[in-house]
């Protein structure tokens, strides 16, 4: 194999012409050499982003475990593949990363910093490494890079800007720094955690926090191979698992759904009497037409100029408060659909918050099949075999 190119500069990008901001997490890699699955179905995920997602994304992101024993070899094959992708990506340090106990081939070819930070439109994103001490079972954050984050947080909310911390594992999986990390992931100023690790898809909500783990792409345990799409809409988190080679597919970027509301007070949480519903939607060709049904109603959808968002509104008229399904159903220029639903919450008093765990990975919600959460933990972390 040549040599691999010089690590280029991360230059993310803005979010798209509709507001929505979008990005894709493959989950953690485990290369060992080329040729083997997860190095084709890596190979085959990058063809699928360039074709479908390219304009819609600020960027793609790797959260760690990129090369299963760390080593020069495992990198380049990865480097390979990730240098054909149309948008910028990022990543962050995985235990398997530090197997050699060093930084060093990690930093040759995955990224110019252990930690870092990077703005897209009014989010900041927050880059950790849960390995300070570079050995895989180490899972520690230290007051150098403690102190430097709660800087990073106060400059951020200084900015009015909302945040999202891209880490290993769940912040209760840190053995050094998880108490402090917790402390500050407490400040409403942090609406998301993104994780890999876990090897399975999860969501959990602390009724502060959300957590996403999106399953891994090398050691796979359930369902299909794919990526997760998250997009911040306003005060809206979605997320959603795109199984490969399922085009075209569609997910509701607001209202929210219940099972993503931290703060029933922020806009687009909580219906009212008008409810706007935004949804993206990529397909293998264009999208050409989009619906929203709400309790029988139902409204066509118009797409934001240069962007691959709908939108249109609903009225609530008789509906009473409660929780009802919404859902959004595209259809591309070959008549392939798809489509998505979410639970509603239609007016105030009929929204009741779930009791919570302190121990943030206990708040996972429950199966969710059509988001590609299977709610069964396989994975070498929980149920799964021990890679």
């Amino acid at each position: 194999m040549t040599d691999t190119p010089p690590l280029q500069p991360f230059h993310q990008r803005l979010p798209d012409a509709a507001g929505v901001l979008s990005w894709i997490h493959i989950g953690d890699l485990h290369m060992t050499k080329a040729g083997e699955q997860n190095h084709l179905d890596l190979v085959s995920i990058v063809e699928e982003i360039n074709r479908a997602f390219t304009g819609s994304l600020a960027f793609v992101y790797i959260p760690g475990d990129v090369a299963d024993d760390g080593s020069v070899t495992e990198y380049r094959v990865v480097r390979e593949a990730l240098d054909r992708l149309q948008v910028p990506w990022c990543s962050i340090i995985g235990d398997h990363d530090v197997h050699e106990k060093s930084f060093t081939n990690y930093l040759a070819f995955m990224a110019h910093a252990k930690h870092y930070s990077f703005q897209v439109g009014s989010v900041r994103f927050v880059a950790l490494n849960a390995f300070d001490i570079p050995d895989p079972g180490s899972f520690c954050l230290l007051d150098e890079q403690l102190d430097w984050l709660e800087e990073d947080l106060r400059q951020a909310e200084q900015e009015k800007q909302s945040i999202v911390l891209l880490l290993h594992c769940y912040p209760t999986d840190l053995k050094q720094g998880g108490d402090r990390l917790r402390r500050l992931v407490e400040r409403p100023s942090v609406r998301l955690i993104d994780m890999g690790h876990t090897h399975y898809n999860e969501l959990a909500n602390d009724g502060r926090t959300l957590y996403t783990a999106t399953r891994s792409t090398g050691q796979i345990e359930e369902g299909p191979v794919g990526f997760s799409v998250t997009n911040i809409d306003g005060q809206v988190i979605s997320w959603k698992f795109l199984a490969l080679n399922e085009l075209p597919s569609v997910v509701i970027t607001s209202p929210a759904d219940e099972r993503f509301i931290t703060d029933a007070a922020m806009k687009g949480h909580i219906a009212d009497d008008g409810v706007l519903i935004r949804a993206k939607a990529w397909g293998k060709t264009e999208i050409k037409n989009a619906v929203a049904t709400l309790e029988g109603q139902l409204v066509q959808l118009s797409q934001i100029a240069e962007s691959n968002v709908w939108q249109g509104e609903l009225h609530r008229s008789s509906l009473p408060d409660g929780v009802c399904s919404l859902t959004v159903s595209v259809e591309d220029a070959h008549g392939q659909t798809a489509e998505d639903s979410i639970r509603l919450v239609l007016g105030a008093s009929a929204y009741n918050s779930p009791s919570r765990s302190e121990r943030d990975q206990d708040n996972a919600v429950a199966a969710w099949p059509e988001r590609g959460l299977l709610a069964t933990q396989l994975g070498p972390n929980k149920n799964g075999r021990k890679w």
